[in-house]
């Protein structure tokens, strides 16, 4: 557990932001008759904020149930929040200084102070939405500490000090956290809540002659028979090498865990549930298929296949002209937060590549602009702690994104969460060289190595470990050699970390046995401090 020196300072920064967030949001509303597009942009933060303080108390009660690294992590992020609403109230009072809201109204502001108002508005919605991007992940991990003491701390439905949910000062649209958190913990925990929330859907539900897959992708795109919404179909083929029982035991707990989810800010697509397909003739089971809600937008309400993507098109057809850095900063962000909310569910995904990142198109519906990413291809994950097959495949353009312990036809080392960011580290180096690593040959005649890869097939010999090691050493020197020109030396850095993070040399990572506790709180602390704070502190 952590120290109590550490656990008291958590608890009196959380205090600070807590002041800090209520003399700031009291500050905004006292110009909401200023403009109904202004009083709308504090409607916005005052939800925020609501949020924040829900999650906020609730780290402050628990507290003194977290590991040391899991509360200094806490402590850290909670400072970084007291810098921008220091920073906030600062620049809105200097503002507003010279203007006493009470005698403001009915008569407007100067135009040119109203303008800025707004800007500050704007930018402290923006600050507090990358804030909370990075925070969210480290709250979540809560779910997984053991302590029961977490169970009723999530049970407790009070009003915080800072804001009672009785009054006025709640918004509509405010989130409601600690519910949502408290199903979700119960799917991660508890089997007999598991058994009660149903997900198994029948395949009649869906117009199955409208399917459409997302190219380069095996995703499929189907609409709800007699209706306009859309789902991705994610599929699970129950093969000879499959075992089927534990399959469609995960594929259950998968779906029932990921029906918690917020879409919004995990990048999991929230699951409807999982249709069981069987062959008419023998009864057995030969596929499961996973049904994902796509967002209602306006883009996206009447969706046509095309203008939603896989990762791989974009790297293949949109040119880097296109693509600003802050647009590829968002798809990296987006990626590592799904997967460190995979992990917080207790899955390791197994399949992390282009192919299985669902571009979503931008709130215009144009899919040059890239949207949102969502992480699918759930066609290989398993639960944390259940026994992994080590069977693979020769397929080149797989391995190239497993670590070389789990490459070739026979693995060498159990699937560990580890592995995952591996692959991550692969995808994230493509994403900022802005170019596919696999080129399709004319004709369909099939899938080489592309030159900015920089590798023949003949490279790709998995006889022996030593083949998949030389494979990493070269991505390793094209993350050191090539990317920081591209996208700055943080983003390379958080590369070659992930690509190295099983040497022995990896100090964040590289000891197995050192990462290895019973809630698995570690490993996930530390891709939050090594990969998410550190995507999220690069801005251009």
């Amino acid at each position: 557990m952590a120290s109590a020196e550490l656990i008291m300072a958590a608890i009196g920064t959380a205090d600070l932001c807590l002041q800090y967030g209520k003399r700031l949001v009291n500050v905004y509303r006292a110009y909401k008759a200023a403009d109904e597009n202004v009083r709308a942009k504090i409607l916005i933060i005052e939800a925020m904020w609501f949020r924040t303080v829900e999650q906020i108390e609730f780290v402050k009660r628990v507290a003194s149930m977290l590991q040391e690294e899991h509360c200094r992590i806490h402590f850290e992020i909670f400072e970084t929040l007291q810098g921008k609403l220091m920073s906030a109230i600062s620049k809105i009072e200097a503002v507003l200084k010279k203007s006493d809201p009470e005698k403001a109204f009915g008569a407007r502001l100067k135009k040119w102070k109203f303008v800025l108002v707004r800007e500050s508005i704007d930018e402290t919605i923006s600050e507090l939405e990358r804030w909370q991007r990075i925070f969210d992940p480290t709250w979540l991990l809560i779910l997984r500490v053991g302590d029961e003491g977490i169970d009723t701390e999530l049970s407790r439905d009070v009003a915080t000090p800072s804001m009672s949910r009785s009054s006025t000062l709640v918004p509509p649209t405010a989130a409601p956290t600690l519910s949502t958190a408290r199903h979700l913990r119960e799917m991660i925990k508890n089997e007999a809540s598991r058994a009660e929330v149903h997900v198994s859907l029948s395949e009649d539900g869906l117009d199955w002659d409208t399917a459409t897959v997302i190219p380069y992708s095996n995703i499929r795109i189907v609409q709800r028979l007699n209706s306009g919404r859309t789902f991705a179909v994610d599929s699970i083929v129950c093969g000879s090498d499959v075992d089927v029982p534990r399959a469609r035991a995960d594929a259950e707990t998968l779906a029932k865990k990921l029906k918690q989810v917020d879409s919004s800010s995990c990048n999991l697509l929230s699951c409807q549930g999982l249709i069981k397909r069987k062959d008419p003739r023998t009864r057995q089971l030969t596929s499961i298929d996973l049904v994902f809600r796509l967002p209602l937008s306006p883009s996206l309400s009447q969706t046509k296949p095309p203008e939603l993507s896989s990762l791989r098109q974009q790297l293949l057809h949109t040119p880097s002209s296109a693509i600003s850095l802050t647009q590829v900063l968002n798809i990296a962000r987006h990626l590592a937060r799904a997967v460190s909310t995979v992990h917080t569910c207790e899955f390791v995904h197994k399949n992390i590549r282009p192919e299985t990142i669902l571009i979503l198109p931008d709130e215009n519906g144009t899919r040059m602009q890239l949207g949102s990413a969502q992480l699918l291809g759930f066609d290989s994950f398993r639960g944390v702690y259940f026994h992994t097959n080590r069977l693979g495949d020769p397929a080149w353009e797989r391995n190239l994104y497993r670590h070389p312990q789990r490459q070739g036809l026979r693995a060498h080392e159990a699937y560990v969460m580890q592995h995952d960011l591996y692959s991550l580290g692969v995808c994230l180096l493509e994403l900022g060289l802005w170019t596919s690593f696999l080129e399709y040959c004319d004709g369909g005649d099939g899938i080489k190595p592309s030159s900015a890869l920089g590798l023949k097939l003949d490279d790709f010999d998995y006889c022996s470990q030593l083949s998949g090691t030389k494979i990493k050493e070269h991505l390793v020197r094209i993350a050191k050699s090539k990317l920081p020109a591209k996208m700055g030396d943080r983003y390379a850095a958080v590369v070659v970390t992930c690509l190295t993070c099983l040497d022995p040399h990896n100090e964040d990572f590289g000891d197995p046995e050192y990462m290895r506790d019973e809630d698995g709180i570690l490993i996930g602390v530390r891709f939050i401090e090594k990969v998410l704070l550190q995507l999220g502190n690069i801005s251009f």
